[in-house]
């Protein structure tokens, strides 16, 4: 079952300390965690391990789904953006080496930085280092790594065995959420590749931005045609188009950008009209009058669609909408989270402006679990 982030205050700290629930609202591990750099996202892997720290403690732990500690992190170790181990019990570290020298601690600004030997590994759940690399993401047993943590260091793909499936010289990389499959962008110009590094389409396609650059989602993906001002949807397993959509509204500076499938249908937003939404064939996924696109109002600003549902806003406060644009969940909220695995987290105007302070809802509008300190 999967396992949500929740919040509590004590009287031993300042901020709300972090716990955990399941899916039905049960808490299964006591709010005692600091939060993190991963907020309230997901925290454990599908192997179930999550990377926290205790009140007070200076290192980092990973714990089980019972809340037990299976490894500490070495002295002078913190985790780096991919933190819990996935199946293969492989995790990201950064090794700041000498880092009690506080010769090597400078000031930039308000913040205090290392400026000794820093190096990134892939470690293993018993404490040993299956190779050494700067992983940012995990992806079915293979991970994005690059030589460090700066944005625009090239990335690649390697497997768990340390082995270079994809070399480190792409500007950026997308596994996809749901096939074994990486999108790739290299000077402007894009392809998908297999896990194993072969890839699928016989050219590279010119999307000029990474605002262009989408996953593989459900078999297919979306690609703008510059050409002719749409995006073409490709079936990855016959490589042949599908579908084809309307350009999306992204901001005034980028008025023109590549659709997004999300859910099973892509929302296209415009200037003036508001957004729509499409299947990826290009038909109206809520059609209004003779079967035209039904257009929301610009300041609606619908979002995309997780689990059945996507929110939107009237007023001030935000709902949600099903596939059929039904108002499935009325607006009442002062969020817009998705929902994942069949909640979603979500704030009470009631709660007044504490941003500590939040619930979780189910596919219909129904409170599973509330903070109440």
């Amino acid at each position: 079952m999967p396992i949500f982030t929740i919040l509590g205050k004590t009287p031993d700290h300042w901020r709300p300390l972090m716990g955990f629930m399941d899916g039905l609202g049960n808490v299964t591990i006591e709010p005692q965690f600091l939060q993190n750099a991963r907020g309230l996202g997901k925290h454990f892997s599908d192997a179930g391990y999550a990377v926290v720290q205790r009140l007070g403690a200076n290192r980092h732990i990973i714990i089980d789904e019972d809340g037990d500690t299976v490894f500490e992190f070495p002295k002078d170790h913190k985790p780096v953006s991919f933190t819990p181990p996935d199946e293969q019990g492989i995790f990201g570290v950064m090794h700041q080496v000498d880092a009690e020298n506080q010769d090597l601690w400078k000031l930039d600004g308000r913040d205090r930085v290392f400026v000794g030997e820093t190096r990134y590994y892939a470690m293993r759940i018993d404490g040993s280092i299956a190779f050494e690399a700067y992983l940012s993401q995990a992806a079915s047993g293979f991970y994005l790594f690059s030589k460090n943590s700066k944005t625009s260091e090239k990335k690649g793909l390697i497997n768990h065995e340390g082995q270079v499936v994809i070399p480190p010289i792409y500007d950026a990389i997308y596994p996809s959420r749901t096939d074994p499959y990486v999108t790739v962008l290299k000077d402007g110009s894009t392809n998908v590749f297999t896990l194993e590094g072969s890839p699928v389409f016989s050219r590279n396609f010119e999307i000029q931005r990474l605002t262009n650059l989408r996953h593989v989602e459900d078999g297919l993906w979306v690609v703008p045609n510059l050409d002719q001002d749409h995006a073409d949807v490709f079936d990855i397993t016959s490589t042949e188009i599908v579908g084809r959509l309307p350009m999306t509204y992204w901001s005034p500076m980028i008025s023109s950008a590549c659709p997004t499938l999300s859910g099973g249908v892509a929302c296209i937003n415009h200037a003036q009209k508001g957004s729509t939404y499409f299947h990826p064939n290009g038909s109206a996924a809520m059609p209004g009058i003779l079967g035209r696109p039904r257009w929301f109002k610009p300041e609606m600003r619908t979002g995309y669609f997780n689990d059945g549902r996507a929110s939107f806003k009237l007023e001030k406060v935000w709902g949600y909408l099903d596939l059929a644009g039904k108002h499935v969940i009325p607006p009442q909220f002062h969020s817009d989270l998705p929902f994942r695995d069949g909640l979603a987290r979500v704030k009470f105007p009631t709660d007044g402006n504490s941003w500590d302070r939040y619930s979780y809802i189910d596919r219909n509008g129904g409170v599973v679990w509330h903070q109440e300190n």
